[in-house]
């Protein structure tokens, strides 16, 4: 999108997606990590379809986490409107 060159667009898009990804993982994982220790004994299974919605629940908070990166990617111009 910015005629970048191979090399030049890989380290682009690693600065962006880096960054926005970290953020979102962040979200998701800490509140998958409260379920497991905090909120459910004995923990949560796989099979369980509570697990599933608290995955979706920390889905929601990774998007809420990763906002304001996404934000800050764009007003930096590290990244480009879709």
């Amino acid at each position: 999108m910015r005629h970048f060159s191979l090399g030049q667009g890989i380290i682009a898009a690693m600065k962006a997606d880096t960054i926005s990804l970290v953020a979102f993982e962040l979200g998701l994982f800490a509140w998958m990590a409260l379920m497991h220790f905090v909120f459910f004994h004995p923990t949560l299974e796989p099979n369980d379809p509570i697990y599933w919605f608290m995955m979706q629940v920390g889905m929601l908070l990774g998007f809420l986490t990763s906002y304001p990166a996404n934000w800050w990617l764009l007003k930096a111009g590290l990244k480009e409107a879709m």
